[in-house]
């Protein structure tokens, strides 16, 4: 073996990092749009199933900083997970950065390895198909715990849609 390829680390293949999600939602874009960008909808429905939203502050602007603050059950601690939007395109497109934030402080300035979200809306008349996808995940398994999080996450929504519809 040449001296080079001793040093070498593996690295998992870039699909074990990227977590991509597509669901259908029985709901006009802009109201998929509005419940993921008004805080006051947003609250209503967003986390996994058994835990509640406490704080969410959206500044929803090209630049514009949101946060958002689970309050544990069951399967989730209180967490505050926040970022900065990169692109907005209303009602179709979202991208926008996710941090946990580090009790620890020592990480990103006091948050976690940070993600991009994108999220893509595509109007179906009544109904709306949504591309998702969060990258590039340190390890495989912080991107499969996130798969968790947003199939439960987007089970509430779809719930919560159902009854305004």
């Amino acid at each position: 073996m040449a001296e080079h390829e001793k040093s070498a680390s593996y690295s998992p293949p870039k699909s074990d990092l990227v977590l991509e999600i597509t669901r259908r939602f029985s709901a006009p874009r802009e109201v998929v749009f509005a419940a993921i960008t008004q805080p006051s909808t947003f609250q209503q429905w967003w986390g996994p199933k058994g835990c509640t939203c406490s704080v969410c502050e959206i500044d929803l602007r090209e630049g514009g900083a949101w946060q958002t603050t689970l309050v544990g059950a069951e399967d989730c601690d209180t967490n505050t997970v926040g970022g900065v939007y990169k692109e907005i395109v209303t009602p179709s497109k979202l991208v926008f950065t996710w941090s946990w934030t580090q009790v620890d402080g020592k990480v990103n300035g006091g948050r976690g390895p940070e993600t991009v979200v994108t999220i893509e809306l595509h109007d179906e008349g009544d109904k709306t198909l949504m591309n998702f996808s969060q990258q590039i995940f340190s390890d495989a398994e912080q991107c499969q715990k996130h798969r968790s999080g947003w199939d439960s996450a987007y089970d509430c929504l779809e719930q919560y849609l159902s009854k305004t519809q």
